[in-house]
């Protein structure tokens, strides 16, 4: 009688290889749900089921990572079809990165902390100076304009940040000052109080970037 085989245990095979992709992705989340603060490698190693020592295998430090989430993150602002105007080049490349900024509020804080944009977003950079160059700029020029747009850009955008940490309804502390200095000593700020924003609204950062950038065209050099 033939001696009865007892089934054998599958072999264990090699645990699913990890991807830089998979990394970013997972950072990108983290970042989204908890902010910059909520980042670090030792917490994303414990979600992915790893070690630290495995994401600076794959990633570098933290941030490099950072980078590499900038740079996917992006990419989609290199592809944005842009008008062959200059001028309404520079509107929509501007646009697209006020309205990209304004619904992912964590690269607001990367950026404030010293972090660098991604390639997608340098690509924009280029292609505004280049809007500049083709109205009659220098690209020094261009370079200087670009950053006055990016300081506006910013501003609105840590405008709405701001807001949104005040309770609904509420005044905001430069409304009250204004109130309290009175009209004697600050006339237009009184007279325009009661339309003071609560916070920047997409159409009053556009009313503003048009104004920006009709008076560079008023004065291109």
């Amino acid at each position: 009688m033939a001696e009865k085989m007892e089934p054998r245990s599958p072999r264990l095979g090699r645990p699913p290889t990890m991807t830089s992709e998979q990394i970013v992705d997972e950072a990108k989340r983290q970042l989204q749900v908890g902010g910059a603060d909520a980042l670090s490698m030792r917490a994303l190693a414990k979600s992915l089921g790893t070690t630290p020592m495995a994401l600076y295998r794959h990633v570098g430090d933290r941030e490099q990572l950072i980078s590499a989430v900038l740079d996917a993150y992006s990419q989609h602002l290199g592809s944005l079809v842009l008008p062959p105007d200059p001028a309404q080049r520079l509107r929509v490349i501007f646009s697209a990165i006020f309205d990209t900024l304004a619904s992912e509020r964590w690269i607001i804080e990367l950026l404030q902390r010293g972090g660098r944009g991604g390639s997608g977003a340098l690509v924009m950079v280029d292609r505004a100076m280049t809007a500049c160059v083709e109205l009659g700029m220098s690209p020094r020029r261009a370079l200087f304009v670009y950053r006055a747009l990016w300081s506006y850009t910013l501003g609105s955008l840590l405008n709405i940040s701001d807001s949104d940490t005040r309770p609904e309804g509420s005044v905001s502390p430069l409304a009250i000052k204004i109130r309290e200095i009175g009209p004697a000593e600050l006339p237009v700020l009184s007279e325009v109080l009661e339309d003071w924003p609560v916070g920047t609204t997409t159409d009053g950062y556009l009313e503003g970037l048009d104004i920006l950038i009709g008076g560079y065209l008023r004065d291109p050099v």
